[in-house]
């Protein structure tokens, strides 16, 4: 029997979309730094590398955690990230916006959210785990499950962060499909989830907006058509590492983060973009096969989790710079600069590490064992 260690393939493709990653960066960020910000082309790359040092410390701590930690804590560190995410709301009441970002000073220490989808997560793999047998009982649904959710959803729409509310409703909705929850339910969430999204869009009148230009109904988002001007330039080979044309004079103002695939696409074309989606088609199925090997519901869920929030993360960033969906300002994991988003992608990936070698140790014991 051929037992596969998935957690070192997992890691290696990791660090090849990180070195590629890191390039397509400093490329797509150069030019913003220095005529922007007068700072050095390597500004932004720098902030990255320190970013994905942090971060890959991170990930090399949890891979050695056994995992079951979360299991037995995943209450409190859900209500640790609300206790995070009110910190800013709390600071900022008498501002006129909602500051979603953890600050000591002037200093970021993180984007609260990314911390409530990790927790969010871990809480759903555990309630699965806990209630599976049970997962269509309405009384266990509200009581044990929906209030922690609205709790959760709520703060991150509050910040505004609607983006990630979706995203993050999207990945509860998918595990929950998986873990076989009746198709009566599954069109009462989505009736739930389409009344309050036009509710927050009527709240934020700038996603409104984007969503009424989406539509046609106003005027074109510049950067969103700039960027599919910039994927069409690029053509199949691309115009060379550094000769994008559209990261200068503001044609894309936020080329290093929400719109780095269109400069990416320009500079190495289609082929540049399909090696990014091998190398993320590569993590995807890793994924996969660990929850696969899994021997235990918790930690099946939490691996599936990860993964499918990481996918999701690429493709939204995906059609939105391709103008099939409206700009919503997702990053692409490990590549788009960004410290939160970097750090705890990585950190993500440590646990679904630590699954992964877990999985492994118990393949060799039954090997050695019958």
């Amino acid at each position: 029997m051929i037992r596969t260690n998935n957690h070192i393939i997992l890691f290696i493709t990791i660090l090849l979309i990180i070195f590629f990653g890191s390039f397509l960066m400093y490329s797509a960020s150069s030019s913003f730094a220095y005529y922007k910000f007068n700072k050095s082309d390597t500004y932004f790359l720098f902030k990255h590398l320190a970013w994905l040092v942090l971060g890959m410390v991170g990930l090399s701590f949890l891979s050695f955690i056994n995992h079951y930690i979360f299991k037995k804590y995943y209450k409190i560190i859900l209500i640790f990230s609300w206790v995070l995410m009110l910190i800013p709301i709390i600071l900022n009441l008498n501002h006129d916006s909602i500051d979603r970002w953890l600050k000591i000073g002037n200093f970021t220490l993180m984007t609260t959210s990314d911390f409530g989808k990790l927790a969010i997560i871990i809480f759903i793999a555990r309630f699965i785990d806990k209630y599976y047998q049970k997962i269509n009982d309405i009384s266990i649904l509200t009581h044990k499950l929906l209030p922690y959710l609205l709790i959760t959803i709520a703060l991150i729409v509050y910040q505004p962060d609607l983006s990630t509310s979706i995203i993050l409703s999207s990945i509860i909705f998918s595990l929950l499909y998986i873990a076989g929850i009746n198709h009566k339910l599954i069109i009462s969430f989505i009736a739930i989830g389409m009344a309050s999204f036009l509710s927050i869009i009527s709240i934020f009148p700038y996603q409104k907006t984007r969503l009424l230009i989406w539509l046609g109904f106003g005027e074109a988002n510049n950067q969103s058509s700039n960027s599919v001007l910039a994927l069409a330039n690029g053509g199949l080979a691309g115009k060379g590492i550094g000769e994008s044309v559209f990261k200068y004079n503001g044609f894309i103002p936020e080329g290093q983060t929400d719109f780095i695939l269109a400069i990416i696409g320009e500079e190495l074309g289609f082929i540049g973009i399909f090696a990014i989606f091998f190398l993320f088609i590569i993590l995807f199925f890793q994924g996969f096969n660990i929850s696969k090997k899994c021997s235990d519901r918790f930690s099946m869920f939490l691996s599936i989790g990860i993964t499918i929030n990481i996918f999701f993360y690429l493709i939204i960033n995906s059609a939105y710079v391709v103008g099939v969906l409206p700009t919503t300002g997702l990053p692409v994991p490990f590549i788009s600069y960004g410290g939160s988003q970097t750090i705890f992608s990585l950190l993500s990936i440590g646990i679904l590490m630590s699954i992964s070698k877990n999985n492994y140790n118990n393949s060799n014991i039954k090997y050695y064992y019958g």
